[in-house]
């Protein structure tokens, strides 16, 4: 047996003498990132940001699941449930609240340095903050909301067509101005304002009005969620927002039927004098509206009682909590903020770019003041003014099963503010039990 031992010993011996050592493969780590890029742009750039990675990188494969955002919260719901959570997502506020609830997020505090984390403006630091005061995520490509007018059809009307409304006053006396009959026919054909209440959209929207009268909607408050919505200031909003349709009658019932991209086709054709839109619509109005070019314009939203606010959205990279490999996961995010596929600036703001987005960071803002174009300058500046969702855990479900249909049912005349408002409170705390 020790002679056998021997001699394989010298076998070994030999092979490395006249083979060279023996290299043992090192197993990779894998980094599994879910995301919802789909811009081919976007997508183009992210596959150049993963291949110099991994090139920097050879011990790290960054694995991609694509999803839709209409499938991303299933999706990754399921994926977690089933104990095959991905390491990094990228999550919209709804889905932030969401996972941010459930304690699905790591804690990157320590994990970002002072110097980037000082980049980020207010609005996205507000959104990487859980209530505990600590960051869980990082702010990414995301729009505001603004005004958009028609300068042709205000001066038709005798109005300035430089002077958008700048409150809620004035959008009401404007809007009056803006809507008429155009054939006589007896029904209104161009309507001062509109705003999309399709069932996915309408509690989005509403909450606007709720914060331009000074409504925080829902607060956390000693380690719990409450409600706002039965405040005199939530009243004062949503009352506002049924007079445009029922007593103002400058909007249709018919907004109960629009999502976006029907509200920007009636502002094209002059249905809508005035609207209420995100940033992405300045790119569809050029392609659905050649015809009205230089006709038109964006501007701030208007103001409310308690000042002006617009609808902010920054998505968010965050590292689940169940993730094996944090610190290469936050390499590799580090590394798509830092570094870039040239001098100017990085993958992740160049991203953004391609998607017509915004990164929320003073030096992309710099950016994108000096290079978009000047109808998405409104947009820009928006970011001062700008309030994202609600964060509560439940909001989002208490949106969908419950506040769509509710304003609706508002602006088609079918329920009363108070009521309603009383109403959604009571599911909110059913929703957030125990929270």
């Amino acid at each position: 047996m020790r002679k056998n031992l021997f001699l394989a010993l010298c076998a070994l011996v030999t092979c490395v003498f006249v083979l060279g050592p023996v290299v043992v493969a090192q197993e990779k780590t894998v980094v599994n990132f879910f995301h919802t890029f789909w811009v081919p742009a976007m997508l183009e750039l992210l596959e150049k940001a993963i291949a110099r990675y991994e090139q920097e990188n050879p011990n790290i494969d960054i694995v991609e699941t694509r999803v839709s955002w209409t499938d991303a919260p299933s999706q990754l719901m399921t994926s977690i449930m089933g104990g095959t959570p991905p390491d990094i997502v990228v999550a919209n506020p709804p889905m932030l609240a969401q996972l941010r609830g459930a304690g699905a997020l790591a804690d990157i505090t320590d994990f970002i340095p002072e110097d980037l984390k000082t980049r980020f403006l207010k609005t996205a630091m507000d959104i990487m903050t859980n209530q505990e005061g600590r960051i869980d995520g990082i702010a990414e490509e995301g729009c505001t909301w603004a005004l958009f007018y028609r300068k042709d059809i205000f001066e038709e009307a005798g109005l300035d067509p430089n002077h958008p409304p700048a409150d809620w006053n004035e959008l009401v006396e404007f809007g009056k101005k803006l809507t008429k009959d155009l054939d006589g026919d007896g029904n209104v054909d161009q309507w001062g304002y509109g705003w999309p209440v399709q069932a996915e959209n309408a509690t989005d929207y509403w909450e606007n009005f709720l914060w331009q009268a000074g409504s925080e909607v829902v607060a956390f408050e000693n380690g719990k969620w409450v409600s706002k919505l039965t405040e005199k200031e939530a009243i004062e909003g949503t009352q506002f927002m049924v007079d445009l349709v029922r007593k103002h009658r400058i909007s249709p019932e018919g907004l109960v039927d629009m999502n976006w991209e029907d509200v920007t086709n009636g502002f094209v054709f002059g249905k809508f004098a005035i609207m209420y839109n995100g940033a992405w619509v300045v790119f569809s109005i050029h392609q659905k509206g050649p015809e009205i070019e230089g006709k038109w314009a964006t501007s701030l939203l208007y103001a409310g009682p308690a000042g002006r606010v617009n609808r902010g959205y920054p998505n968010t990279f965050n590292i689940l909590k169940a993730s094996k490999v944090k610190k290469e996961a936050w390499n590799f995010l580090e590394f798509l903020y830092r570094k870039g596929p040239d001098e100017r600036l990085s993958y992740i703001e160049r991203i953004a770019e391609a998607a017509g987005a915004l990164i929320w960071t003073d030096h992309y803002m710099e950016y994108a003041r000096e290079t978009y174009e000047p109808l998405l300058q409104p947009f820009i500046e928006a970011t001062a003014y700008a309030k994202v969702p609600p964060m509560a855990p439940q909001w989002q479900t208490l949106c969908d099963m419950f506040g769509d249909p509710a304003i609706q049912a508002l602006l088609l005349g079918q329920r009363d503010v108070e009521g309603t408002l009383k109403d959604l409170e009571e599911k909110f705390y059913i929703l957030h039990a125990g929270r």
